[in-house]
């Protein structure tokens, strides 16, 4: 009997235990590594997402905080109205309103800004705003 051979049985299933131990322990790192590297891009993937979404939320707060403190709301005139009863005028009303130092001609001018009259013609029943200032 020959003590050292080359000779491999084709049907020597120990030889081919090993041979398939190793594999599948290989298969088994590359399936966690591919795993492992799965996960990490789904992590980068949701912190990427958390990171725009949190952009997006400070942008809109600001351009909300933009409109609001631009908006003319806080700009409120306070204003008085007038019921034009038979016989009044636009002269009569504004003498009677005007601020004391302010002349006759350009707070009738006023009245008619404020509530879009193009001509001095106003009707018993008329509701005009008086302004303030």
């Amino acid at each position: 009997m020959l003590r050292y051979s080359t000779y491999q049985s084709i049907y020597d299933r120990k030889a081919d235990s090993r041979n398939e131990g190793a594999l599948r322990k290989g298969a088994a790192r590359l399936n966690e590594a591919i795993a492992n590297s799965i996960s990490n891009i789904f992590a980068r993937i949701t912190l990427f997402k958390l990171l725009v979404f949190i952009l997006f939320v400070v942008i809109a707060w600001a351009g909300m905080a933009s409109a609001v403190a631009s908006s003319p709301d806080h700009d409120v005139v306070e204003s008085e109205s007038v019921v034009v009863k038979r016989g009044d005028s636009l002269w009569k009303i504004a003498a009677a309103h005007k601020p004391g130092n302010m002349d006759t001609r350009v707070y009738v001018t006023a009245i008619q800004r404020a509530n879009g009259l193009a001509g001095s013609n106003i009707q018993p029943g008329d509701i005009l705003v008086l302004p303030t200032k």
